[in-house]
């Protein structure tokens, strides 16, 4: 994938994540704060996936960091925070898993077609993060914030 299809499928995501993983915490989404992160793990990850390091490796560094941050700007107790990340990454990989069968279905492709179309498995990424920042919001929403960060 060309960089700029990642970063158009990778930022948001990461964005996601985090705005997930603070909502599910109980802490306030400062959007600024999340952007910032988000383009930093982005960066971080990509970094990562161009090293000559297993692929998937990614994966583990982004819930450190996201843990990390976390319990040092959020204040929320280590134990549970790693919950929330691993949560945040599970409610992922569900979106995911839902965004991709319902565009194999409606294209008629495989996995190993979809991903040569570079644009359009950036857009089904996009489409996932979108929904992850709404799932981030809907959380926010009926989980008020009773921590501050």
């Amino acid at each position: 994938m060309t960089t700029f299809y990642y970063f158009i499928q990778s930022l948001p995501e990461s964005m996601a994540l985090i705005a997930l993983s603070l909502a599910l915490a109980q802490v306030p989404l400062r959007w600024g704060r999340i952007i910032i992160s988000g383009a930093l793990l982005s960066l971080l990850t990509f970094v990562i996936r161009a090293l000559p390091v297993t692929f998937g490796f990614h994966l583990p560094i982004s819930i450190l960091v996201i843990f990390l941050l976390i319990t040092k700007f959020a204040k929320v107790r280590p134990s549970k925070a790693i919950i929330l990340v691993l949560s945040s990454f599970f409610i992922l990989a569900l979106v995911e898993m839902i965004v991709s069968n319902v565009y194999f279905a409606y294209t008629h492709m495989n996995y190993e077609q979809a991903i040569t179309h570079e644009g359009s498995w950036a857009a089904v990424g996009f489409v996932q993060s979108i929904i992850l920042n709404l799932i981030a919001l809907i959380i926010a929403r009926f989980f008020k914030p009773t921590r501050r960060a």
